[in-house]
């Protein structure tokens, strides 16, 4: 599949309201994506480390997207999808870490316009993921968020690639993207867990530049991948 990227911004830069890392991705009506895309189509990734005390700024820096997926929303069972839903967006879709557990979890909202449903039989038990199928201008989207835990066992990478491949083997999809915080430095691979995932499912990785920043150091941990 060819992707037009039009203003791909893959490193925001440190955001003190937001303290968060991340990417955004124009996607252009161009090449193969004449058919399925009519207008700019754009979506945001951040690792947002609360999503709750931030939910007016989110309303007010980033209602033009029409997907925002966030990662380390740290909701539970005390966070109704209400007291979390912004203007303009459906209901979000989530998954938290656990019922009373705090911290980790993934939570994307969808504009109102488009429309989308949960592929939860593509989601795999203890994997921090949500799975969407959109319908585009005609054409079916499968979009993936995943939070990967810093040093998770490697049964975690497993369910990764099992939740992939049945991703990957839908018949019934036109275009898939995936993204996420994989904590998975793409800056140093020589140990990577993903990258064998990217080979072995042919998938195009398209941020290459760091998205992590600390005082001494830069990785890159948020990924685009399409197919």
């Amino acid at each position: 599949m060819l992707l037009i990227i039009a203003g791909l911004e893959t490193n925001p830069g440190p955001n003190d309201d937001l303290n968060a890392s991340g990417s955004t991705v124009n996607i252009a009506d161009l090449s193969n994506f004449s058919e399925l895309f009519s207008k700019f189509v754009s979506f945001l990734h951040l690792n947002i480390q609360s999503i709750v005390p931030k939910l007016d700024l989110i309303e007010a820096e980033y209602d033009d997207f029409d997907i925002l997926a966030f990662t380390d929303s740290w909701l539970n069972n005390n966070n109704t999808d209400e007291s979390i839903k912004l203007l303009n967006y459906h209901s979000p879709f989530r998954r938290d870490r656990g019922p009373q557990k705090t911290g980790d979890g993934v939570v994307v909202y969808v504009k109102n316009n488009l429309v989308a449903h949960r592929r939860q039989e593509i989601e795999m038990d203890n994997l921090e993921s949500v799975w969407l199928e959109l319908k585009l201008y005609g054409k079916k989207v499968l979009f993936g968020t995943f939070y990967i835990p810093p040093n998770c066992e490697q049964y975690i990478w497993v369910k990764l690639e099992n939740s992939l491949d049945m991703a990957l083997n839908d018949n019934h999809v036109d275009y898939i993207m995936i993204t996420g915080d994989f904590n998975d430095n793409q800056i140093n691979c020589a140990n990577s867990k993903i990258r064998p995932l990217l080979t072995q499912f042919t998938l195009n990785q398209l941020i290459d530049e760091p998205t992590h920043f600390t005082e001494q150091s830069s990785s890159l941990l948020d990924l685009v991948m399409t197919k």
